[in-house]
């Protein structure tokens, strides 16, 4: 159990340089006289690294033309939208040494391009001058009427050179997925970083619904401004094939005006963050248990009273304080008996089943990477119990998405992929079909008579599952502070597509009652993605009389 436990866990690289002895006497000096260049060069280069801080300027090269800079291939969604693309932009450049009046220059400079600061111009041009410099730029990728307008102060040395800019004509809609490249055409983010290589190779087409795309991003939009939050993100992963039709973090950014690397707008919540998800998590210790034997759906858990750890104390929501079945206990979502069944299921096969679901290390699938998943230290008796109900272990969004594909797909497990062509990711088994049956039903049954059941909207056959955790700051729980999660899955009968959302720190709203937990903001919202992406995935909707939750748990889940 160490070890396989300990695979998952990230080890630090220690690299050590050793170097042997000298062969002889001739050896060592040359050793020791290159050393010497080698530091020489590096104080060379420092100071210079200096002066160039010191005087602000950071432009040292001539401009490369256009036809000689790295080429990046246009980006596609799965329809042919375009998302990305390149175009040749005028940037405004000097010869310092060829001007006759810096502080001239920089003063009719300024009047074109109102965003430069003329003292500073002026100042970056009179040293530039003094040091016979051949080369400064002034503005880089302006637009073409100004730098038209520059060209026409008719200063010698003043020049325009063209370069390469990539543009995105869906602005934010697509910032975090598609990511973006600095003003040097080096990419920083998405999959213009992901997949730089097959990007300088030819255009790239994206498993991306542009469609479904909008439809999240204005969903996920609305929540957030309704319910206050800081931050939202969601998902939208098809079952059978992996494939990301949406992926959407808010706040989000401009990628054609990056200005500000740092901004926390800029991380991608759907790949990069990683959230406790709460209840989510019960879906994978139950369908472990069924799956591994240890429980059937009409199992009893003890749920009376409170368990305690040591010196912790787990309790439910909602008290039942009575035995339930394994199905109640899920509809339920009863911390109390989840940790029961994960006591049930035994720490090997727990810790197994979490590696099955991709929920133990990062996805570096096609396309996309995600961050680390956040782990207990241990596998103790104290983590195995809040594991089972989605606290102490943080996975991204993408995590959940792609695990929840396998419990109610067809029980493999499939790395998430953003790019189109090529084969398909391999898949891995996870779970018999008889669970995933049982499973579908009982997440159907959490909408209808569960927690979930504002997210039931459009007799879309929606199943799934909400998730309410106390948010970590800096390592520690942050009171009165929540993410909120939900994973769904639709049509129930035979699942095509799972939707996650999540939204961090939301408020009580009006039409909440004060409450701020998922089944009052992010279920419902998950109903209406589900609601707005169907008709365009062309799932119709199954206007069925919901059947009662005792002939369902006692038939349909045999």
């Amino acid at each position: 159990m160490s070890r396989r436990w300990r695979k998952y866990r990230r080890e630090p690289v220690v690299s050590l340089w050793q170097s042997g002895r000298s062969r002889s006497e001739r050896t060592g000096e040359r050793l020791r006289a290159g050393m010497t260049m080698i530091a020489i060069a590096f104080v060379v280069v420092g100071l210079r690294l200096g002066e160039v801080a010191l005087s602000g300027e950071t432009e040292t090269e001539m401009p490369r033309p256009a036809d000689e800079a790295p080429v990046r291939g246009e980006v596609f969604d799965r329809h042919g939208t375009m998302l990305a693309t390149t175009v040749l932009v005028p940037s405004v450049w000097v010869n310092p040494s060829d001007v006759r009046d810096p502080a001239t220059l920089a003063e009719e400079l300024s009047a074109v391009f109102p965003e430069l600061d003329q003292a500073e111009l002026a100042r970056r041009l009179a040293s530039a001058k003094r040091r016979d410099r051949q080369f400064l730029w002034i503005r880089r990728h302006a637009p073409p009427s100004r730098a038209e307008a520059a060209m026409r102060i008719g200063s010698p040395g003043l020049y325009i050179q063209e370069e390469r800019r990539r543009v995105y004509p869906q602005g934010r809609l697509t910032s975090h997925v598609v990511g973006y490249v600095n003003i040097d055409g080096v990419p920083q983010a998405g999959v213009e970083r992901v997949s730089d290589r097959s990007i300088r190779k030819g255009p790239l087409q994206l498993t991306l619904d542009i469609r479904v795309q909008n439809v999240l991003r204005n969903r996920l939009q609305a929540a957030m401004e309704r319910f206050q939050a800081v931050a939202a993100a969601g998902v939208v992963l098809e079952i059978g094939s992996g494939d990301v039709l949406a992926q959407v973090s808010l706040p989000d950014f401009d990628p054609n005006d990056v200005r500000v690397a740092d901004d926390p707008g800029m991380l991608d919540l759907g790949t990069q963050g990683v959230f406790e998800m709460g209840s989510t998590f019960k879906t994978f210790t139950i369908a472990a248990a069924l799956d591994a034997g240890r429980a059937n759906v009409n199992s009893n858990f003890d749920a009376t009273e409170p368990i305690k750890i040591g010196r912790y104390t787990i309790n439910d929501y909602h008290p039942e304080e009575r035995w339930l079945r394994l199905s109640e206990v899920f509809v339920h979502s009863s911390n109390i008996g989840m940790v029961r069944v994960a006591e049930a299921l035994g720490k090997e096969q727990h810790w197994d089943y979490l590696g099955r679901l991709g929920l133990l290390s990062d996805i570096d699938g096609s396309g996309l990477r995600t961050a680390h998943p956040r782990l207990p230290d241990a596998w103790g008796k104290v983590q195995r119990a809040t594991v089972s109900f989605g606290h102490g272990i943080a996975v991204s969004p993408m995590h959940l998405a792609a695990a929840v594909a396998a419990v109610v797909g067809d029980g493999q497990y499939r790395a998430p992929r953003l790019l189109l062509a090529g084969s398909q990711e391999h898949s891995t088994a996870a779970f018999r079909p008889s669970t995933v049956r049982q499973m579908r039903m009982l997440l159907r049954q959490v909408v209808l008579h569960g927690t979930a059941g504002l997210s039931d909207v459009g007799n879309y056959e929606i199943g799934g599952k909400t998730g309410t955790a106390q948010k970590v700051v800096d390592g520690r729980y942050r009171l009165g502070a929540r993410t909120n999660s939900f994973v769904a899955a639709f049509p129930m009968s035979a699942p095509r597509y799972v939707v996650v959302v999540l939204l961090d720190e939301p408020k009580a709203a009006p039409g909440t009652h004060g409450f701020a937990t998922a089944g009052w903001n992010v279920a419902p919202l998950a109903g209406s993605v589900v609601a707005g992406v169907a008709p365009l995935l062309g799932v119709p909707p199954v206007p069925v009389e919901p059947p009662a939750p005792d002939a369902v748990t006692q038939v349909a889940l045999r």
